[in-house]
């Protein structure tokens, strides 16, 4: 009568296998999440790299005060030697169309595995010299 009683309150080999198992799953379930939580985190350190990058490359346009029309390209050595060997900048500068003394600048960084993702920048900059005026015209406001 003892001896049954002792085997009641021990666990059978086939229920710690089963607790085992699930615990397994559950772990494996776990881990998947951890990967896609860092991945996430990567992704989201390199868009915050592409921006600052991208805000880099407009702040040198800004300091042109009213840049040249035309296409540039580049990397980031020359400005941060040895830190974002897989960024690379393209400028574009376009009249606006609608005011002479206005440029349509647009600059995008392209990084990842094979440059395949992209961060973009638009900024519309004023001539700080102000339009000449035909003689006899009166100047716009």
């Amino acid at each position: 009568m003892k001896l049954l009683r002792r085997r009641a309150r021990a666990f059978t080999l086939i229920e710690v296998m089963v607790a085992i198992a699930i615990l397994g799953i559950a772990l494996s379930g776990l881990l998947g999440l951890h990967h896609q939580s860092i991945q996430s985190v990567i992704r989201a350190q390199q868009t915050t790299r592409a921006a600052m990058l991208a805000q880099a490359v407009m702040t040198a346009a800004e300091l042109e005060r009213f840049p040249d029309l035309g296409f540039s390209k580049g990397d980031f050595e020359a400005s941060f030697p040895g830190e974002f060997h897989d960024f690379r900048w393209q400028r574009m500068v376009e009249a606006s169309g609608t005011f002479p003394d206005v440029r349509k600048v647009m600059v995008a960084v392209h990084y990842g595995p094979g440059f395949t993702q992209t961060f973009s920048l638009v900024e519309f900059l004023h001539s700080p010299i102000p339009p000449e005026t035909v003689p006899g015209q009166a100047a716009t406001p």
